[in-house]
């Protein structure tokens, strides 16, 4: 391969990199506790840009609520996290079953 194959290798992988930030920066989801009573709303990088607590869930002790808002982060965190592996793996054309290193 030549020097500028690579180079123009290297330009498309950056495209492609560019459109999936792109991609990444649209992704929208809602992670959810206890039967819906917590639910957090978060964008692709990670914010969170809604939560929403059902007075049902204010009844219960602190302790409790806390569990229940951390909860729905995590379910927030792992579906953003699925929704960014789906959007790379289909903007770099990965084969099927390829495993990305995040």
């Amino acid at each position: 391969m030549s020097l500028f194959d690579k180079m123009k290798q290297a330009k498309e992988v950056l495209g492609n990199a560019k459109k999936a930030q792109e991609e990444i920066e649209k992704i929208m989801v809602q992670g959810e506790s206890g039967a819906g009573a917590v639910k957090v709303t978060m964008k692709g990088n990670h914010k969170i840009t809604n939560i929403e607590i059902d007075p049902s869930a204010l009844k219960n002790d602190k302790k409790m609520l806390e569990d229940l808002i951390m909860a729905a982060c995590n379910d927030a965190i792992n579906k953003v996290e699925k929704e960014i592996k789906n959007k790379m793996g289909d903007l770099m054309n990965l084969p099927s079953g390829f495993k990305l290193p995040f």
